[in-house]
């Protein structure tokens, strides 16, 4: 599409001049209009009108490089979707699926730690480093203390390319956790030992609060389907051999809240994306052993059925690690540093992959990160291939 020509006079050498500048797709026309301005003799005229025309042209290319490049960070959400977004040198990137066209999103000097993008990908919230302080805990004498980053959250508006709110913390630690439904970012304030509360920032009314800590803890472990239509979260009943953990699914429009199933322990709950199944972990204790059973609820009928079953592995609070591939045929258990991938109706065709920050980009490709470099991972051909080198924090968008 061609943008209207912006238009300007100038008095250079005995001529005013109407230069006529447009810009198509990264390059320029301009035309000259130019009439004397006091008389002198046609030879003298020729001469500096060749030289005016030099000079307007090279002044007006240094203006359209600087118009270019002061728009260079502006992106359209149209432009993020389905793409890869990482860390690289600290700052945030996005580039295609196989890596190529990479583009830088933020520009910290290398200050981001970790981010998120809202769901309709109009937002990017971000931990910004502001400082290094000693790890809490209990050291020996002489051992020097390991250092954990201090940050704000910055919270930016992605196509206007303009910082919204930056949430400084105070005496404790801040952390994003996730996006909720309705553009409003839930984040935790913690000691470095515990989580001392939960907060929401909401983007459309631009106000900031507290959350009650029973609902900020349900909202830490809840998970969200992407279209903010379900939630679903865990609460307890019982002590002792009567405990028990009850999953909830809510209807966020309808506002039913209903239990579809109780076990001696509920984790990462995840619908899967045709809205059929949720997967789930319940983590099973014989004698000193733990065992991690993998679960899937059908909606259908309510039936529950195991489709995996093996040790217990380590799992981080508040972030869900279960995923559905696109066409619910697989379910990822993306527990760091092995990944399992599990086929729902033939258990036996399982995956491992070495790795961490799992995100699927096909029904048949995984994304990771292994050491300093991002790679993705074929299900049909059960290869890994490099796909961007020093770069981590994958996420598929």
């Amino acid at each position: 599409m061609t943008e209207r020509p912006m238009k300007f006079w100038a008095h250079v050498l005995h001529f005013a001049v109407e230069c006529s500048f447009t810009k198509k797709r990264g390059t320029m026309e301009i035309t000259f209009k130019e009439r004397p301005i006091h008389k002198a003799p046609l030879a003298v005229l020729e001469g500096k009108k060749q030289m005016m025309e030099r000079i307007i042209k090279v002044s007006l290319l240094i203006f359209f490089i600087v118009l270019t490049v002061g728009n260079a960070g502006a992106i359209s959400t149209n432009e993020l979707t389905h793409k890869l977004a990482f860390l690289k040198k600290g700052d945030v990137w996005i580039a295609n699926q196989n890596g190529k066209e990479m583009k830088q999103i933020t520009k910290t000097n290398g200050k981001v730690e970790d981010f998120l993008f809202s769901p309709s990908l109009k937002y990017l919230a971000y931990s910004k480093i502001l400082k290094y302080v000693d790890e809490p805990g209990l050291w020996e004498k002489g051992e020097e203390a390991p250092k954990r980053a201090v940050c704000s959250i910055v919270i930016v508006d992605i196509e206007k390319q303009k910082v919204v709110k930056e949430i400084t913390p105070k005496d404790n630690w801040i952390y994003p956790s996730k996006w909720l439904p309705g553009e409003k970012l839930f984040y935790y304030e913690s000691s470095g030992f515990d989580i001392s509360g939960f907060f929401e920032y909401d983007l459309r009314r631009g106000m900031q609060r507290e959350v009650d800590y029973q609902e900020g803890n349900q909202l830490f472990e809840a998970d969200f389907y992407r279209d903010g239509s379900y939630m679903l979260y865990i609460d307890d009943m019982g002590l002792g051999e009567g405990f028990k953990q009850n999953l909830h699914l809510v209807d966020l429009k309808s506002k039913d809240d209903r239990v579809i199933l109780s076990k001696r322990s509920v984790l990462e709950p995840k619908i899967s994306e045709d809205k059929k199944n949720i997967a789930f972990v319940e983590v099973e204790s014989e004698g000193k052993e733990y065992f991690d059973n993998l679960w899937i609820y059908t909606f259908k009928d309510g039936s529950v059925r195991r489709i995996y079953r093996g040790r217990a592995k380590a799992k981080a609070a508040g972030v869900n690690e279960l995923s559905w591939s696109f066409d619910g045929k697989y379910v990822g258990m993306f527990f760091s540093p092995e990944a399992l991938v599990i086929e729902v109706q033939s258990p036996t065709n399982m995956h491992k992959i070495q790795g961490a920050d799992f995100n699927w980009v096909t029904n048949n490709k995984i994304i990771f990160s292994q050491g300093n470099n991002i790679y993705s991972y074929g299900l049909d051909t059960r290869k890994k291939e490099l796909i961007i080198k020093d770069a981590s924090k994958p996420k598929f968008l």
